[in-house]
């Protein structure tokens, strides 16, 4: 096998085995279950009793979210906008590497791996 075709494997195995290992930890110490994400409110409540606020703090904070979560969202929204360019760009360019074989198998790794992030995100919400 040839340095760059060497090369070329070693930067998409470990392209593949970091993806893998990022879901796996991911799933394993961040994932949630629907039914155990906390709700605005159980968060609010833990978050005065820790802070020690008092009075009329926590209404003030809690509108205080209310008009950064807009922002907060349109800001979350570019960078995914900006992550989905750069990925389809990296995508692009790992197509000129393989075979037509070998396009079609990263075809089909493409959609486990979309459908892998839609489920995720569906569990997010």
């Amino acid at each position: 096998m040839q340095a760059k075709s060497r090369t070329l494997s070693f930067i998409l195995l470990s392209f593949l085995l970091g993806g893998v290992a990022g879901g796996f930890v991911g799933a394993s110490f961040f994932g949630q279950k629907g039914s155990a994400r906390l709700s605005r409110a159980h968060i609010m409540r833990e978050f005065t009793e820790k802070v020690h606020l008092h009075g009329s703090q926590p209404e003030v904070i809690d509108s205080l979210l209310e008009v950064y979560k807009a922002k907060l969202g349109e800001i979350r929204k570019s960078h995914s906008e900006a992550f989905r360019l750069q990925r389809d760009s990296l995508r692009k360019e790992i197509r000129k590497v393989l075979s037509e074989e070998q396009n079609s198998l990263y075809d089909q790794f493409i959609r486990e791996m979309d459908e892998r992030e839609s489920r995720f995100w569906k569990e997010k919400k």
